[in-house]
């Protein structure tokens, strides 16, 4: 079962070992929580998730709860592409390498 700072809210702890690896599902649930949206009503791949609500605040927490899996991603990159599918592109190119 996933905590809340490993779903996406940055409490300044470090995400418990064992905890699922990072996948797209999971990636899509981080997004959803963060956002405060149910996960049926995540925007899908393509969609621009600004327009959508996403603010600097969010994508922040979402990027520090990212650092802390040891996936290595900044703000400008994640924000000139604000889609889940460019997101879940960039991620899996970085994910650590003991991550499934």
């Amino acid at each position: 079962m996933e905590t809340t700072e490993s779903i996406g809210r940055d409490d300044g702890r470090a995400v418990p070992e064992g905890a699922d690896p990072l996948t797209r599902n999971l990636l899509r649930q981080m997004v959803a929580r963060s956002m405060q949206l149910p996960e049926t009503e995540i925007p899908g791949d393509d969609e621009d998730l600004v327009d959508h609500g996403l603010d600097s605040i969010t994508a922040m927490s979402l990027i520090s709860a990212w650092h802390r899996r040891g996936i290595e991603v900044g703000f400008p990159e994640l924000m000139a592409r604000p889609t889940l599918g460019d997101w879940w592109l960039l991620i899996s190119r970085r994910k650590p390498a003991n991550a499934a």
